[in-house]
């Protein structure tokens, strides 16, 4: 295997939320443990990276860490045409980003494409990809669609005019859609992933590779003398259909009315007044349900030792790392049929069908009441993550796809 020099794109890798940064972060740093030399091009925000890989910030108006999007900004940005397109177009109710990334890399890196065996994309799916794909072997990993984001979303809205709204924010999959189908090598982080893309993207299965993803076993490990009996614990992004928190706090209501020192605490934020806010309130459970946000990896350790047993009831999924964090941590999961999920977990947890607060409760009981088999699912979950959710191996088996690339690209 021969050293390569990878350029790495991001359009925005936020290192402690969201699987992009994830990805970032932990391909990048086991790419360069095996003698590759890696150069990460993000957008806002920044990832956090090994000392041993390069970062080429990539500066956007990140309208999205602003107080006020509209007002945030100054004339003299403005006067830049992809900073005014960016600005309009996100106070217009869209989503530019992946766009106005595409065009700030290619005048980036045109220039500079001598300098690198490979292009890995981290799913921008901008325009731009296909001029490099022309130029020099490119990769793309796609997590999922993010057409199954929408579709949960539309499913949870009745208003029209939200539902409108969520086309526009959305409306940057028209050029995901028109890229995806044209790319010659993408990376789907699971075989779930891998069928949704060819449905949903029209990719040729042909050209989808799969690699799952690793888990950290330096950051998850065990720490089991931090358990507190009967606290659930999961995590959920402000108020996204997708993690299915809906169900999972209807289970939780019913559950607390027979286990009274029952908790449940969240691994994400809550929007004061939003839709998951109000359904609390309106269960009544608020002293029970505690929500952890901007939270540091170790800290984020904690909350999953302390946990009882974790519960995920994503309606979908294209990995699932809370799944595999969890395993990591040593603690029993129950969990859903959503997208990846099945693949990440095995025969090491409770997995239940999606949207059905039932079969949560259930799952949930069943461990409640079984401490031997809580304890064996929790003992063959982490022996899963430690030997098949690897970061190293997925950076070997990314290294084949890039080196078959190479080869095709020459011929």
């Amino acid at each position: 295997m021969s050293n390569l020099k990878v350029a790495l794109l991001s359009y925005r890798s936020n290192p402690f939320s969201g699987g992009q940064g994830i990805y970032v972060k932990y391909l990048s740093r086991s790419l360069v443990k095996l003698g590759h030399e890696v150069t990460v091009f993000s957008g806002p925000p920044y990832p956090d990276l090994d000392s041993r890989v390069k970062l080429v910030k990539v500066p956007s108006l990140d309208l999205y860490s602003k107080k006020n999007k509209f007002s945030d900004v100054s004339i003299k940005e403005l006067r830049n045409f992809l900073n005014f397109y960016e600005w309009i177009s996100i106070n217009s109710g869209g989503f530019s980003e992946p766009y106005t990334f595409g065009k700030r890399i290619k005048k980036l890196l045109k220039n500079k494409l001598n300098e690198f065996d490979v292009i890995h994309d981290n799913q921008s799916l901008c325009y731009e990809l296909l001029y490099f794909q022309k130029k020099i072997p490119l990769i793309t990993t796609i997590h999922h669609p993010i057409s199954k984001d929408l579709k949960y979303e539309l499913k949870s809205i009745k208003s029209i005019f939200l539902k409108l709204l969520k086309i526009r924010w959305h409306s940057f999959l028209w050029m995901q859609t028109f890229v995806a189908k044209r790319l010659k090598n993408i990376i789907a982080v699971s075989s779930s992933s891998k069928k949704d893309i060819h449905e949903d993207f029209k990719v040729d299965l042909k050209r989808i590779s799969v690699i799952l993803n690793g888990i950290d076993n330096e950051i998850f490990f065990p720490q089991n003398d931090k358990t507190v009996t009967k606290r659930i614990v999961t995590t959920a992004s402000a108020d996204v259909p997708l993690k299915g928190l809906d169900f999972l706090l209807d289970a939780f209501l019913n559950l607390s009315k027979q286990y009274s020192d029952l908790e449940l605490h969240v691994i994400g934020g809550k929007k004061e007044g939003g839709h998951t806010h109000r359904k609390i309130m309106e269960l009544n459970i608020e002293k029970k349900v505690f929500f952890n946000n901007d939270l540091t990896f170790d800290e984020v350790r904690d909350v999953y030792c302390s946990a009882d047993l974790v519960v995920i009831p994503s309606l979908y999924e294209g990995f699932g790392f809370a799944v595999g964090e969890a395993m990591a941590c040593n603690k029993a999961v129950v969990t859903t049929n959503g997208g990846a999920i099945p693949e990440v977990i095995g025969d090491c947890g409770i997995v239940v069908d999606t949207e059905d607060s039932l079969q949560l409760e259930e799952g949930i009981k069943k461990l409640f009441k079984d401490e031997v088999l809580k304890s064996k699912l929790a003992d063959k979950g982490y022996e899963r993550a430690v030997r098949f959710l690897n970061w190293d191996t997925v950076a070997s088996e990314v290294t084949k796809v890039y080196e078959e690339s190479i080869k095709s690209f020459k011929k």
